[in-house]
This record gives structure tokens, sequence and C-alpha cells, in this order.
């Protein structure tokens, strides 16, 4: 943990009988006053961080809090651990640097966290004490007691802490005390506050001074270094002037060695693009070089300059208490894309991803591969992870690595995260739920040698893609927006993948380039954003008896269908429900609903001839039928073929949409109903509560139906009918089987009257146990 001291150093330290300085008459006081556990609190729990022989956790303990501690001199573990007759302290030999605290934090976090004598020694404070802030309780503490600089020589200042560095220590902090005892200063912090990242420029620089490289190094657990300058009040990156005839990975090295120490090669510096801007009315020129691979330790070689150098976790920026450099922060920014945001403009030539991929050397921390075998497991628990090769892939492939942005426990949710959000408040891109990835991978057979293409970007599945392939298959990547290609071929490159995978800007509607697609086609094609159609681009591209998996629009309902083609047909392997962004592009299309005069009500059509709205106004404004069917559901059930068999059982399908709160309307809660519009009749589904619950605790609800307009009781006995053949025919059975059939001048009419077209395929659905699947489409009323 120290600058100058190994871990063994200080093991043999503690091993020789020797400690650190024993705490005062005034911490003491400090502690047992001003330290209580919660009142209330059953178990308080406390951390003492770098605990030497256990001095403090043992007073902790002593005032009722279950104690955890942590040193990483194993010396200081032993003699702590062998002091008896004393509340137990449970200790652990962790190097809080770059060891993973996660398994020691409770559900919810610390009440107090301590760390004593010790911070000054701690390279990278400001990184460590935003992650144990991370730890506490929303009440919890964060207690730091720190030798003073004023009370000590100057020899000594290496273990001290100033006023400045304090006044930085409790940036962040919605509640910051500080108390004086004897040699030390205890601070005391509750409250971490989340702000978002601040930018700021230094002084004019000289005109000589406008061409220059920034470096963003990384460690072996993917933090990157940046250095503190305390008369701009600002974090950094190294960086430096270009000189005359040097090259920018030699600028590169050079200005790291002479800022920091460290020492690297010219040829594993990697230049990832040149950024240009104003500065003071100056228009300043910053190569980004990316760099992984050196030796040494950072060191202060320029003190007028920085005073510190720190490792900073990425994520972490997008909320640091200080302000980064603005050249530094757009620096960041083109290494991970979107890690910080609303930053000041800047215009960015990137270069070309070099064919062996970058020569990047790929760290994280524990926390990460621990947090990714977790997700890997509960994914095969569940039983979404079917195969070998499949709990491979997602037990390898870093996904904290596509999502910079994001902290390590938001990466590895099973949940998707946005990563583009439109001015409207809209995903337009994003990391899907790993479970979904997974549905999606099962399904699409994907095999060692395969040719597969993937229509959307992001980078993690195409990843997850080429572990399946292997080294003898390919991956191919078609994204729509520049600036999700851009982070795709970045992170890619990040995680050593990008010599690996064809990342193409281009509109996936027309599938790939045909220079990239493989004799026969390709074996698998998946489709990350929701299609409202089959574009022949991708049926052609694919090979016979390959599979395409797409989340397909039929009605408005999405639904992710893994296809296998047969000659000129698609069918359906499998289907679920899913949620997806929307395609951009050709394939893009409008959902707003067009508003039924001024009713608060409005009507989504998406594969229906729309029909006249104005009339249904004034059926809103009388009485409705009301119908209840008698069918039944769980609060826990899917009737996710319900929803697909309206689509198809309803003339004149649509989705109603609304207020629930205000209307005639019982709108189901949070989703548009189904519904249907004759003339100028409105009927809809509606869903309600039933009295009493099934014997099992579980909610029970029934569908009904409402009527609106002349022909009310028509359509609220056609939409009421509809659910019942459902509940009868087709809920017991499994489906529905969808197939695609390419449309052309020559495509007839199929036998099966369920029936949507599209405009460049036309989709049967055929519901198995359904008995009247070749009758004509009915009429209101006929059902």
């Amino acid at each position: 943990m120290s600058t100058t001291f190994t871990a063994q150093s200080w093991s043999d330290h503690y091993a020789s009988g020797r400690d650190i300085k024993p705490l005062s008459d005034a911490e003491t006081v400090i502690v047992r006053e001003r330290l209580v556990p919660p009142v209330g609190r059953e178990e308080p729990r406390a951390l003492d961080v770098c605990c030497g022989t256990g001095e403090l956790a043992r007073l902790l303990a002593d005032l009722g809090y279950a104690v955890d501690a942590v040193d990483y001199a194993q010396g200081a573990i032993d003699r702590a651990s062998a002091e008896t007759g004393r509340p137990p302290v449970a200790y652990h030999c962790v190097d809080v640097t770059s060891g993973d605290l996660g398994p020691l934090v409770p559900a919810d976090g610390f009440d107090l966290i301590t760390i004593r004598r010790s911070l000054a020694h701690l390279g990278d404070r400001t990184r460590i004490v935003a992650e144990l802030a991370g730890l506490l309780r929303p009440d919890g503490t964060l207690c730091v007691i720190t030798p003073h600089a004023d009370r000590f020589p100057e020899s000594l200042r290496g273990i001290c802490l100033d006023d400045a560095e304090i006044a930085v220590l409790t940036d962040g902090w919605e509640h910051a005390e500080r108390v004086e005892a004897e040699d030390c200063t205890v601070v005391l912090l509750r409250g971490p506050v989340a702000r978002p990242a601040t930018y700021q420029e230094k002084l004019r620089p000289k005109a000589a001074a406008m061409a220059g490289v920034a470096v963003v190094v990384t460690n072996p657990h993917g933090q990157v270094l940046l250095g503190w300058n305390p008369s701009r009040t600002c974090w950094e990156l190294p960086a430096g002037k270009v000189e005359p005839g040097e090259a920018f990975e030699a600028t590169a090295v050079r200005e790291l060695a002479e800022e920091t120490g460290l020492r690297a090669a010219a040829e594993r510096v990697v230049l990832l693009g040149t950024l240009c801007d104003d500065s003071h009315g100056m228009t300043r020129v910053t190569e980004v070089a990316r760099l992984t691979e050196y030796s040494g330790e950072p060191q202060v070689l320029e003190p007028e300059l920085i005073a510190r150098w720190e490792w900073h976790t990425p994520s972490a920026l997008r909320s640091l208490p200080q302000p980064l450099f603005t050249a530094s922060a757009q620096a960041l920014s083109t290494a991970w894309p979107g890690l910080l945001p609303d930053l000041p403009p800047a215009s960015f030539t990137p270069r070309p991803v070099p064919a062996d991929g970058g020569r990047l050397r790929f760290g994280e921390p524990p926390a990460a591969v621990r947090l990714r075998l977790g997700l890997a497991e509960d994914l095969t628990r569940a039983g979404w992870t079917r195969t070998p090769e499949l709990r491979a892939a997602f037990r390898v492939v870093p996904r904290q690595a596509f999502l910079p942005e994001q902290s390590l426990g938001r990466a590895y949710a099973n949940e998707a995260v946005a990563t583009v959000i439109t001015d409207d408040g809209r995903s337009s891109s994003s990391v899907s739920q790993p479970e979904m990835q997974a549905v999606m991978l099962d399904h699409g057979r994907l095999r060692e040698g395969g040719h597969t293409l993937e229509i959307g970007g992001g980078g993690y599945n195409a990843a997850l893609m080429t572990e399946l392939v292997g080294a003898t298959g390919t991956v191919t990547c078609v994204e729509y927006d520049p600036y999700v290609h851009r982070r795709t071929v970045r992170f890619l490159q990040e995680t050593g993948y990008a010599d690996r995978v064809r990342v193409v800007l281009g509109d996936g509607v027309h599938g790939a380039p045909e220079h990239l697609v493989p004799p026969g086609g390709f074996d698998t094609i998946l489709v990350t954003v929701a299609s409202m159609d089959i574009p022949p681009a991708w049926t052609a591209q694919l090979a016979d008896g390959g599979r395409l998996v797409v989340p397909l629009r039929l009605g408005g309902y999405t639904r992710c269908v893994a296809f296998e083609k047969q000659g000129p047909l698609l069918t359906s392997m499998h289907v679920s429900t899913c949620g997806f962004v929307a395609m951009q592009g050709i394939g893009r299309w409008d959902d707003s609903p067009v508003p039924i005069g001024e009713s608060g009500y409005g009507i989504r059509w998406e594969d229906t001839p729309p029909a006249p709205v104005d009339p249904l106004e004034g059926a809103l404004a009388g009485d409705p039928v009301e119908l209840w069917t008698g069918v039944t559901v769980a609060g826990d059930e899917s009737y996710e073929t319900l929803q697909l068999w309206l689509t198809v059982a309803l003339p004149g399908f649509c989705r109603l949409t609304g207020d629930r709160e205000e209307g005639p309307v019982l709108l189901p809660r949070n989703q548009d109903a189904a519904a249907m519009v004759s003339g100028g009749s409105l009927g809809c589904m509606t869903v309600r509560r039933i009295e009493h619950d099934d014997p099992t605790g579980r909610s029970l609800w029934e569908f009904g139906a409402q009527g609106f307009g002349p022909d009310a009781r028509a359509v609220a006995d056609t939409v009421a009918g509809a659910v019942r053949a459902w509940d009868r025919d087709i809920r017991p059975a499994t489906g529905p089987v969808i197939t695609v059939r390419p449309v052309t001048p020559r495509t007839e009419q199929p036998p099966a009257r369920h029936v949507i077209d599209k405009q460049h395929s036309r989709i049967v659905l055929t519901f198995p146990g359904h008995r009247h699947d070749t009758e004509p489409l009915p009429r209101s009323g006929d059902i």
C-alpha cells in the first residue's frame, strides 16, 4: 500500500514485532464519542481498512460493531488474528488498492468504514476513497485519521496530509467534519454526492505547445493514470508537446518517462487519432496515444506541475469531484467513447485499427472477474446457457469493457443498459440483456468455424459470437449510427477482438457488403435491433439451413424469432417475448399514436391499414358496452400468445393508448390496449383484478372487452369472442409457428387466414390448437 514499501516489507515489519503508533487518548475519545453504532441497527457493520495489528478494529468491536478488518501485510493479519479475549473481528489479507472487497460487503453496505494513518501511503487515494464511499449505507460514515503535515518534520512529509490535500479529500461529500487529535486530523465524511464531471482549461499555452500528445495509459487492473495539478486544481493525463522531427509514438514514451518515470517502448504505443479544438483562441491539435504495457511505478518528477499521480477507475471519472483538464477529458473520451458526458466540442479524426488489432493488453480489476463469473453462473442456473461453449463465452468476454461509463455492478446486472439516449428520452442503442443474448446466441446455433452476421453494433455481442465461432469462423457487424460504430471499433480493439470482427458502417437493411458475404451465405444472422420486416438481403445472404434470429414487430408487439431457412421460406424454430431498440435508417418506423380528436386517446397502426379516427371521438363520448369473458390469468402468467392472436383475429386491429386514470376506457396499466376499429366504432380488450386470488396467493386477472360507438355491442362481442377462442383453442397449445415468404409479383395468398403483410414479406401465423385456421377472416360480431 505504500509507495516506498512492498507488501512483503510491511509483513516483515509486523512479523518482527514492530507496529505503527498506537491510538492516542484523543483519538480514542473521538472514536468512542463520534463513531457509536446507529441506534436500532440490529447488527451494525464496520470495515477497518489498512488495519495493521487491529487496535482500531478491536475498539470498534468493543463499541458493538461486527467488524471486518483488511490489510495487505500478512504479518499484520497474523498478529491481529492472534489476539484473544475480545469481541471477534474477521481479519482478511486484502490489498485495498487492487483487491476485491466485494465478498466482504453486506448487502446494504457498511455503517462505518475507517482508515487510520494510511491514506497518505496510498498513491491512488482519490479512487480508493470513492470506492470506499460506494460500500457505505446511505447514512454511513467514512472516518479518515491521518497525521497532519504541519505537526511533523519535512522528512516525514510522505506519511501526512496537509490542509490542501484534506480539502481535496472532502470534495464530493454532503457532510464533512474535521476534528483535531494531537498530531492527527480526524475527518468524518457522510453522504457522498455524485456530481457530473466538469472540465476546465489551464492558462494560455505557448504557441509551440499547441501540437502535443496525450497518453492514456492503463495498469493491469484497467485503471487510467492521472496527475493532480494543485495550481490549476484539475486532473490531467501525461502529455506534452511534440519536438521537431519527433514521431508521435516517441513523444508519448518520452513525455511519460519525463513526467511519471514509467518506461515504455514506442512500438507498443497505439495511436487512436487526432483531436482538434480551440484553446484561448488558438487551434490545439492533440494526438491521442494509448498504452497498456510499461515498467516502473509512477513518480512525481515535475512537482512544480504535478503533485501526485493516481490510478483512476474510468467509470468513476463521470463523478470525479474535481475538474478534468479539457484536453485530457477529450482524449479519455476518445479512448472510451461515451465515458464522459457534455464535453466541450472537438473534432476527432480516428486512425485505422492496425491489422493486428492494436497491440493492447486488456486489464481489469478482480471484482470484474468475480462479477462476470457470477453472471455466467446465474445464467447457467436459470437454464439460459445450455451449451458448454456458450457458458465459456459468458465467462470470458468482459462486459464492462463495452460499458465504460457504468459501474461494475451495473455492467454485470442481468438487464439491458442504454448507451445512447435521444432528445425525446428514448434509447436508440443499448447493450442487450445477457439473458436475451444467451437466448439469441443459443437459437442462432453458432458453431466453431461458422460465418455470422450481426445487424446492430456495440461490440459485446460480437465478442460473444467470436468466442463461439472460434479462430476459423468469421463475425461481421453492420452498424448504422457512426457514434455506435466508433464505440464498437474502440471497445473491440481494447479487448483484443478487433482483428477478429469486421465492423462495417452502413444500413443493416442491406445486410453485409457483398465482398464480406461468404460463399453459400452466412450460417447465422443475428439482428439486435427491433425490425418491422424481413428485408430481402437477410434472406438472400443466409445459407440454406441457416438461422436468422430477429426481434420482429408483429402488430406492434416485439417477438424474438429464430427462423430457419428452408428454400425461399423462413420457418420459426423459437418464439419469445423481448424488447429491443428500434431499427434506424431505411427500416425505421413511426409508432406515434394518431390522436382521437381531443379525447386524450390515440391509436397506433402498424400492420393494419389505418381507418378514419375522427368518428371515434364521438363514440368515446357515449356510454360503453362492457363485457367480461371469465378468462383469467395469474399475475405471473404469460399471455404473449394472446397478443399475437389478437393481431390477426381482430379485423381492423390496432393498439389504443391514453391515460388510464382519465376517461372511460379501462386501459391496462403501463401498456397499450389491443383494439379494433370498425366503421365509427371502437372495441378494446381490458383487464381487471378479480376479487379472490387463487389458493396459492397469486393475483388473478380477468380479461374483458369494451365497445364504443353505434356498433358497440358487436365490436365488444368480437373482442370478447377472440379472447374466449384463445382460451379454448390456443392457450393450451404451443406456438404460433411463424412462416415468412418474400413478397414477389407472383406471391399467392396462402390458405391460412392469419396473415400479416409487410413491405417485403408475407408472414403467416399458424396456431396449432386453433380449429378454424382455414376459415375466412370474420366480420365484427361473427365470433
